[in-house]
């Protein structure tokens, strides 16, 4: 059973939350982000990291049906230990041609010979995207995992909104257009029954979830 890299975990700098690895627990294989979005037909996927010392290269893998990947892009990692985060891009040209949908993941290449594998995750090729924010698994305990995908892009807010409507947590994000996957520090709250709203100008996102 191939190991996967853990998506998003939380990590607190300067009192801010900021969505790579647990807490001050700086995982090596921790993302702030990863998505993509399109651009006409090309495919622009985007991920930045918070601790990569032992990551020796990433591996962009594309498939068409979910199952079968093949790489078609490769960055090394930067190890640019004056960087608290790390930001890398690929795009590819006129990937959407002839397709409605691609799917992408990241292979990772460690340096004790190891490969680790991102969550696969879709890019659709079409003009409008309909608002959606996911929770899933949506009973959580320590970290809260969000897919989010929309056509807005710019500054956004993350609440957390408790039993009696009470705010149990918020945080200023920065979205992007199409699929983006983040992550939010759960460990904080009291087992119970919360609803995750996301708010922009023209946007308002929701779910419900349940913290264990």
């Amino acid at each position: 059973m191939r190991p996967t890299v853990p998506f998003l975990a939380v990590l607190f700098f300067l009192g801010s939350l900021l969505p790579a690895a647990a807490q001050t627990q700086q995982s090596a294989y921790g993302f702030l982000t990863l998505g993509a979005r399109t651009h006409k037909l090309h495919a622009i996927v985007s991920w930045e990291t918070i601790q990569e010392l032992t990551i020796t290269e990433f591996r962009l893998q594309q498939s068409s049906d979910g199952q079968h990947f093949r790489t078609v892009g490769q960055l090394p990692a930067s190890h640019d230990t004056t960087k608290l985060r790390h930001s890398y891009s690929i795009t590819l040209p006129n990937a959407g041609a002839g397709v409605s949908v691609l799917y992408y993941r990241l292979e990772i290449g460690v340096n004790n010979g190891r490969t680790l594998y991102s969550k696969t995750f879709p890019l659709r090729f079409t003009e409008a995207v309909e608002p959606a924010l996911v929770i899933q698994p949506n009973v959580v305990s320590g970290t809260l995992p969000l897919r989010i995908e929309s056509d807005y892009e710019g500054a956004a807010q993350l609440q957390v909104f408790d039993p009696a409507g009470g705010v149990a947590y918020t945080e200023g994000i920065t979205l992007s257009k199409g699929l983006q996957l983040r992550s939010a520090d759960a460990a904080r709250l009291r087992p119970g029954l919360y609803v995750a709203v996301i708010t922009a100008p023209g946007l308002r996102l929701q779910q419900r979830f349940f913290r264990r």
